[in-house]
């Protein structure tokens, strides 16, 4: 047996295998609304993903932000210092997709507050 034939064969099984289980080329992550909450904050990332949003809910005076990362980018930070009921957006950018987003409150002179991420197909 040659080795392109082993190679090629190898190849062919991997495919099976990730058809059968279920996993999607990279783009599919771009297809499932992202969302984490916190008390005071809530961070989110609609299909197709192209932005990242956070909302101030609570009249307590701390600023809101989200940790987001994107397609070929991690580890953004946007800060929302509206206020109560204010929302702030990300620039939009279909391609490099935002794929993780965790909404948290700045506390001051104590450690932030932050919700749970949320990640395409991590089941929340």
């Amino acid at each position: 047996m040659s080795i392109s034939s082993t190679v090629g064969k190898v190849l062919v099984g991997g495919a099976a295998v990730a058809a059968l289980s279920g996993i999607g080329p990279a783009f599919a992550d771009a297809g499932e609304n992202l969302y984490s909450t916190t008390t005071g904050a809530s961070a989110w990332s609609d299909r197709p993903n192209g932005s990242a949003s956070v909302k101030d809910k609570a009249v307590d005076g701390d600023e809101v932000f989200v940790k987001y990362d994107r397609r070929y980018n991690t580890g953004f930070r946007m800060n929302n210092e509206g206020g109560e009921g204010s929302t702030l957006t990300s620039a939009k950018d279909t391609t490099n997709y935002v794929v993780k987003v965790q909404a948290c409150v700045n506390l001051n002179n104590k450690p932030d507050r932050c919700g749970p991420t949320d990640s395409p197909g991590d089941g929340r």
